[in-house]
């Protein structure tokens, strides 16, 4: 009689976990299916989710499987925003990070995205760093300083800041900067060109000896002139 009574409890317990009945493709976007469990709505899960778990109308999900699919689902949305995200231009963790949090309040979650991407060599601060040093003094001149700040800003370490600084010739940028500011004000009296140039430079965090002795160059480059004429 025990046995029955335990044969019983465990068919209960069976055919009390709900079925899928409909999987209805929401009509603002058809990437996104409602999920109805015994004739009720349950949740919304991807498209792509559906066919990678291979649900249909009849599967059965206990309470621990819908939990799991809804966690799956969320950390395909946010993988989802990574992407997008970083296509516009490469970012640093910290900046994916703060983006990630903006969509998901699960820590779990976001260090999930993080590691994928990092498998995926869409996320290396240190290669962030380097290439960020390098197009900021070529591309766009600026000072090993101003550099540094900018990618501490984007939340890089500072050991690794270092590193990717480390080579930066401020008189080379400083030179490459003037250079292509200096065009615009050629015809203007040394006085008045090392004034508007001085302050360019200082902008883009250079120092003034460094300043000064780009200057004096630059002007007889592209006057011909002695600055003490």
């Amino acid at each position: 009689m025990a046995e029955n009574d335990r044969l019983r409890h465990r068919f209960t317990r069976c055919s009390a976990v709900p079925s899928i009945s409909a999987l209805l493709p929401q009509p603002r976007t058809r990437a996104r299916v409602a999920v109805y469990l015994d004739g009720a709505f349950g949740f919304t899960i991807s498209q792509e989710l559906v066919v990678q778990e291979r649900l249909s109308i009849g599967t059965r999900l206990n309470e621990a499987q819908c939990g799991a699919l809804q966690v799956a689902d969320t950390q395909q949305l946010a993988l989802r925003v990574a992407y997008r995200y970083l296509s516009y231009r490469p970012r640093s963790e910290a900046e994916v990070r703060t983006r990630l949090r903006k969509h998901s309040d699960s820590p779990e979650v976001i260090d999930i995205v993080v590691a994928r991407l990092k498998e995926q060599r869409l996320l290396d601060d240190v290669q962030f760093a380097a290439d960020y040093a390098g197009q900021r003094t070529q591309a766009t001149p600026r000072s090993r300083r101003m550099v540094t700040w900018e990618l501490r800003r984007k939340g890089v370490a500072a050991d690794v800041v270092e590193d990717a600084v480390d080579g930066l010739d401020d008189e080379a940028a400083a030179y490459r900067a003037a250079l292509k500011r200096a065009d615009r004000l050629r015809s203007l009296p040394f006085v008045e060109f090392r004034q508007k140039l001085g302050g360019f430079l200082q902008r883009r965090g250079f120092g003034y000896s460094i300043s000064a002795r780009v200057i004096t160059r630059v002007w007889a480059e592209v006057t011909g002139a002695d600055p003490e004429e």
